[in-house]
């Protein structure tokens, strides 16, 4: 089915890009961690590349949470409804999170990034709207999971109607 060739292309991108990210941190903290107490000169450019490949990393984890529907959520009150009511729940859910992810992080992490792309970052030197870009790519992944989720929400129905 293509809706689930998308998702796991998404899938997969998400996770390699999120590893690769992870494996830089945890070699970051191990560089700063050398650096400080073996050389006694701790390095000045990983405090900085660590705390905005922290914030990348967090950003792609959820987006892969809701992507796979393992955001929080009550499920301990889902488990006691029928199954028009958890649909219905469902489909209310996805569209806040819909609404959440183009108001926040689409509109507001556009705004992040075009107010600040003009700023550099004092180590690095590099434009502070590049640390806000993973706003709107979050923004946009997390529709594109929600509507795919929504897409099989009409197959769910049709047959519930049958």
């Amino acid at each position: 089915m293509m809706i689930d060739k998308i998702k796991r292309v998404l899938d997969r991108s998400i996770i390699f890009v999120a590893s690769i990210l992870l494996v830089i941190l945890v070699i970051g903290a191990l560089w700063q961690v050398f650096t400080r107490y073996i050389l006694q000169s701790p390095s000045t450019f990983t405090n900085e590349l660590l705390g905005f490949l922290l914030v990348w990393t967090s950003l792609l984890g959820a987006t892969y949470a809701f992507g796979e529907n393992k955001h929080l959520a009550l499920t301990f009150m889902m488990k006691k409804l029928t199954k028009s009511r958890k649909l219905i729940i469902t489909i209310l859910n996805d569209l806040i999170i819909i609404l959440f992810a183009v108001v926040i992080l689409l509109k507001g992490g556009i705004d992040a990034v075009q107010i600040t792309m003009m700023q550099n970052t004092p180590i690095l030197g590099i434009p502070k709207g590049i640390v806000y870009l993973i706003m709107p790519i979050s923004g946009v992944l997390i529709i594109l999971y929600k509507l795919l989720d929504m897409k099989n929400y009409r197959a769910i129905i049709k047959k519930e109607c049958e």
